[in-house]
């Protein structure tokens, strides 16, 4: 049974968010990085029944509008205008519900890409996002805390609430992160991270204080080339981390029979100028080619070297321009608080990337990402 708690705050927080477009990034890493997100509408669903199906969507010049059936509304920017084309393609999820907002991309456009690559499929996953968000605090205002991100060109909602899950009261939080003109993302405000706008709403619920499952992303990275099969890949850091967390979803896991792997590689660990040092090697790259580029005549290596440029930009400078060096300092990758909470991803195969090329959540997916949760919640309590 899952309904609104009387409760302000939970015992447990849950966190999940979606950074539009950003698919990419170093080490060989693509994902669907809209999976938190889906996971936390699909329990606010659960308790309030509400519909996300997508009702009209309209234009106003580089603007596109999403409109749902329960009143939500959302909006992205495409930097360099939609075409007549683009529009008609936007159309087709007319009908669809706003909850696994990258697979919706995939299934129209076929890819998507961040960093100013692929403008109006991320302007449209901004969209579609917000909107969700927006829908359920217009339905239930009473029972829900929203607040916009403050940070640079941001415009995503940041959106709190009380589940009670079998009478234990659970802190959850949806956050959009999307940036004006489909370029994203900035992600200084995923995860559980208590800047700038959004430190009112996590204090609020003491998601910064209480164990907290972060939800992460579906994905392929190089260091988890041996994977067979759909791993559930949990993280966190021994010193930096909750570890109680980690215990109780690898437990959850395995009651639930679902392949896990507790990944201790190191990632988690908070290392002062790590993403200062990546973001330097990845622009001595691009410096690189672009001085080839300035010293090339012919047109054959001219085109090589700008498509290997591209390649750069469209992939590995995702894994840099996500977040701010001195908050990755702090939070991680995942905008993950110290000592709160640790992370559930799901890995993929090295044969499930060569067949889709870019993962994508199922039904399937979201309702093991639900089940194992909900295991992990009651693991928590005890």
């Amino acid at each position: 049974m899952i309904s609104f708690s009387r409760k302000k705050c939970g015992l447990i927080g849950v966190a999940g968010h979606v950074g539009c477009g950003h698919c990419h990034s170093v080490n060989g890493q693509v994902q669907d990085d809209s999976v938190g997100l889906a996971v936390v509408l699909y329990f606010f669903q659960k308790a309030t029944g509400l519909s996300l199906e997508i009702s009209d969507i309209t234009f106003d010049e580089n603007k596109i509008v999403v409109n749902l059936k329960n009143g939500g509304m959302g909006y992205g920017i495409s930097r360099r205008g939609i075409t007549p084309f683009e529009k008609k393609i936007i159309k087709k999820i007319i009908g669809k519900e706003a909850l696994m907002t990258h697979t919706i991309i995939l299934e129209e456009f076929g890819r998507i890409y961040g960093q100013g690559v692929l403008e109006v499929p991320v302007a449209l996953q901004s969209a579609i996002s917000n909107a969700a968000l927006d829908g359920f605090y217009k339905n239930f205002p009473n029972n829900f805390k929203i607040t916009k991100e403050d940070v640079g060109d941001n415009y995503g909602y940041i959106l709190g609430s009380v589940l009670d899950i079998e009478d234990i009261p659970v802190s959850f939080l949806a956050t959009v992160n999307c940036t004006l003109g489909g370029i994203g993302p900035n992600e200084d405000l995923e995860g559980n991270s208590n800047y700038f706008s959004k430190k009112t709403i996590v204090e609020n619920f003491r998601l910064d204080t209480i164990p907290t499952i972060v939800l992460e992303s579906k994905f392929f990275n190089n260091a988890l080339g041996n994977l067979n099969t759909e791993t559930f890949i949990i993280r966190g850091d021994e010193e930096d981390d909750n570890l109680n967390v980690v215990k109780a979803l690898i437990k959850a896991c395995d009651i639930l029979g679902y392949p896990a792997l507790y990944y201790d590689s190191g990632s988690m660990k908070r290392k002062a100028d790590s993403l200062k040092l990546k973001t330097i090697e990845i622009g001595q790259k691009i410096e690189k080619l672009g001085n080839q580029l300035s010293l090339t005549n012919s047109s054959e290596k001219k085109v090589e070297i700008v498509a290997e440029l591209a390649i750069l930009i469209s992939q590995d400078c995702g894994g840099v321009t996500f977040m701010s060096n001195h908050i990755h300092d702090d939070i991680g990758g995942v905008g993950l608080v110290k000592k709160t909470g640790a992370v559930l991803s799901l890995g993929v195969s090295k044969k499930y990337i060569v067949e889709s090329i870019i993962p994508y959540l199922t039904e399937e997916d979201l309702e093991k990402y639900y089940r194992v949760v909900l295991k992990a919640i009651s693991i928590l309590n005890l």
